[in-house]
C-alpha cells in the first residue's frame, strides 16, 4: 500500500511540473486564453488524480483490511442516510469548484467585442479564404486563399517529408501580435472546422452561419494549424499557418498589400493586348491545374468516379471555349466545383483552361488569351465607363437627387470636379447586385432569399426589402445591433451597395420597382454625417 500511494503522487508531480513538456499533454500556447485554457486543463486533471487517489485508495484499502483470510466478519447493514447524503454533496461541491473558472474561461472564449481587426475566413474544399474586413476602425479590402503548398513530390512518397508536411500554405493569414483579432467563420460548401491550437481557438466553419472566435496573440511567431473537421476525402490536405508580426510590421505588410494589389491591376491592364505562347500557357496551366485542380480530376485528367468528372475528351474540354471559360470562372451550382474567378488571375485563367483543352490528347487547338477572360471578367461598372450610359431610364427613388449634380457643375472651382456618379439600368443594377448579394449576403440569407429562420431573416417577401427603400438602406449601411448583421458602408463601393438593394428589392418576386442609384447612397450617406 505504501508503495502505491507513493507511485501516485510521484506521477501526480511529475504530471504537474513537466507536463507541458509532454507530447501528450495540451500545450501552453501563445495567448493568455490558451494559458487559462491549459490551467483549467491541468486543475481539473489534478482534482481528477486526487479523486482517483482517494477512492482506489480506500477501496484497496478495505479489500486489504476486510480480506476473508484475516477472518473478518462482513458487516450486516441496509441504507445510512449519512452515506447518501455524503456522496451526494461532496460531488456537487467538487463538480461546482470545477465550474466556476471553466464558465469564466469560457465567457472570456466567446467576448469578441472590441476587436483590433476582424478577418472573415470561409472555407471550402479543400482551402480558406481569408477576407481583411478592418483594422483599427478602417475599412481594409485585401483578401487572398490559403492552399496547401506541400510538394506533390513529398506527398508521393518520392522525397523525404519536411518537419512541416502537410502544415505548409503559399500564404498564410498575417496578423498582429498584442491586438484583439476578431474571426468570422463561414463556409462554402461543407462544415470545415479552423483550429489553431497555439491559440486555442477552434470554431466549425457552418454554410449558412457565421461563427466567432477570437485571438490575442502574445508572441510573434509562426503557428500552425488544421481543419479539424471530416471534410471530405482531403480532409488532411487542408492546414492553416498563421504569421503573427509586430503592429508595425503588420502595418508595412498592410501597405505592401495594397501595392502589390494595385502592381497585380496593373499587371492584368497590361495582358489586354498581350498573345501568349501555346508553349507558355501550357507550362504555367499545368502547374495551376496540378496545384488547384488535380485533386477532383486526378493529374491525368481522368476524374473520380463519384467524385470530380474527368476532364481528358469531355464535352467541356474539347466543346465550346465559352462554356469551359464560364465554368471555371463560376463554377457550377450544386456540385464541389467552384469558382475560380477570384482565386486566379487572368494569366493563370488562362492558362489552366488551355492546358485542360489541349493536354491527355484532347488537343482542341484553343489557345485562350488573358485577354479573354478579363472581358468576360469585367464588371457592369467598367461595360459603362467603356460603352457609354443608358440615359433613357429614370429611376424613381432617385429623381429628386439628380439636381445636386446639376448646381455642382454650375460651381467654378480651381480643381477639378469628379465626374458625376453615372445612373444605371435595371439590368446593369441586377446584374451586378446578384454578384454582391451571393458574395456578401448568401451565406446568411440563402441564395433564394428564404434566409433561415430562428437565425437569419428571410428578404424574400419581407417588410425590410418592400417597405420604406430609406428604412433598407440605412440596414445595409450600417448593419443592426446586437446581430449578425454587419454594416457594409465601409466594405462595398457605392455602386455595390445600390446594386445589392436595387437587386433584393426586386428578386424573388418582391418587384418593388424601386431602382436604388450610386447617386442616392451617396447623398444618403452625406445626410447621416
Amino acid at each position: 500500500m505504501p508503495v502505491f500511494l507513493c507511485t501516485w503522487l510521484f506521477l501526480l508531480f511529475v504530471s504537474k511540473l513537466h507536463g507541458a513538456d509532454s507530447q501528450f499533454n495540451m500545450r501552453h500556447g501563445v495567448t493568455d486564453i490558451s494559458e487559462n485554457v491549459y490551467q483549467l486543463h491541468m486543475t481539473i486533471f489534478l482534482i481528477c488524480c486526487v479523486i482517483a487517489l482517494l477512492v482506489f485508495g480506500v477501496m484497496f484499502w478495505a479489500i486489504w483490511h476486510h480480506r476473508q483470510s484475516k477472518g473478518v466478519k462482513p458487516a450486516l447493514f441496509h441504507e445510512s442516510t449519512k452515506i447518501e447524503i455524503l456522496w451526494t454533496a461532496v460531488p456537487f461541491v467538487i463538480l461546482i469548484a470545477m465550474a466556476v473558472p471553466a464558465t469564466k474561461t469560457l465567457i472570456a472564449m466567446e467576448d469578441t467585442s472590441k476587436a483590433d481587426l476582424t478577418v472573415k475566413i470561409t472555407a471550402s474544399q479543400w482551402k480558406w479564404h481569408y477576407q481583411y474586413l478592418s483594422y483599427d476602425k478602417k475599412a481594409l479590402d485585401i483578401s487572398f486563399y490559403s492552399i496547401l503548398s506541400t510538394p506533390q513530390e513529398q506527398i508521393n512518397n518520392q522525397e523525404d517529408k519536411q518537419p512541416t508536411y502537410l502544415l505548409e500554405v503559399d500564404k498564410p493569414l498575417v496578423i498582429p501580435s498584442n491586438k484583439k483579432v476578431r474571426f468570422l467563420m463561414t463556409s462554402d460548401d461543407v462544415i470545415h472546422s479552423w483550429w489553431v491550437p497555439d491559440f486555442a481557438v477552434k470554431k466549425d466553419a457552418v454554410p449558412g452561419f457565421i461563427n466567432e472566435a477570437w485571438t490575442k496573440v502574445n508572441d510573434e511567431g509562426v503557428y500552425r494549424g488544421q481543419c479539424a473537421e471530416l471534410c471530405g476525402k482531403n480532409h488532411g490536405f487542408m492546414p492553416i499557418v498563421v504569421d503573427v508580426r509586430s503592429p508595425e510590421q503588420f502595418s508595412r505588410w498592410l501597405v505592401e498589400q495594397k501595392a502589390l494589389k494595385q502592381n497585380l491591376a496593373q499587371q492584368e491592364r497590361a495582358l489586354q493586348d498581350s498573345v501568349l505562347a501555346k508553349a507558355e500557357l501550357m507550362a504555367l496551366g499545368k502547374d495551376v491545374y496540378s496545384a488547384n485542380c488535380s485533386v477532383c480530376h486526378q493529374p491525368t485528367g481522368l476524374g473520380l468516379a463519384g467524385g470530380g468528372p474527368a476532364i481528358k475528351g469531355s464535352p467541356i474540354a474539347v466543346g465550346d471555349v465559352g462554356r469551359h471559360i464560364d465554368i471555371v470562372l463560376n463554377g457550377k451550382a450544386g456540385t464541389a466545383m467552384q469558382s475560380f474567378s477570384k482565386q486566379l488571375s487572368a494569366k493563370q485563367l488562362a492558362a489552366v483552361i488551355t492546358y485542360e483543352r489541349n493536354a491527355w490528347g484532347n488537343n482542341s487547338g484553343d489557345l485562350v488569351q488573358p485577354s479573354q477572360i478579363i472581358e468576360v471578367n469585367k464588371t457592369p461598372q467598367e461595360v459603362i465607363k467603356e460603352t457609354g450610359v443608358d440615359k433613357t431610364v429614370t429611376p424613381k427613388v432617385v429623381a429628386e437627387t439628380i439636381e445636386i449634380n446639376e448646381v455642382n457643375a454650375v460651381e467654378e472651382k480651381p480643381h477639378k470636379e469628379p465626374e458625376p456618379l453615372a445612373l444605371l439600368t435595371r439590368e446593369q443594377l441586377m446584374v451586378l447586385g446578384k454578384k454582391v448579394y451571393q458574395t456578401n449576403c448568401a451565406v446568411c440569407h440563402q441564395s433564394g432569399g428564404e434566409g433561415m429562420p430562428g437565425a437569419f431573416p428571410a428578404l424574400k417577401g419581407s417588410l425590410i426589402a418592400t417597405g420604406p427603400v430609406d428604412t433598407h438602406i440605412s440596414i445595409v449601411l450600417n448593419g443592426t445591433q446586437a446581430t449578425a448583421m454587419m454594416p457594409f458602408k465601409a466594405m462595398l463601393s457605392l455602386e455595390q451597395l445600390a446594386a445589392v438593394i436595387t437587386y433584393e428589392r426586386n428578386a424573388w418576386g418582391n418587384e418593388t420597382g424601386d431602382l436604388v442609384q450610386p447617386l442616392y447612397i451617396d447623398n444618403f450617406i452625406k445626410g447621416e454625417k
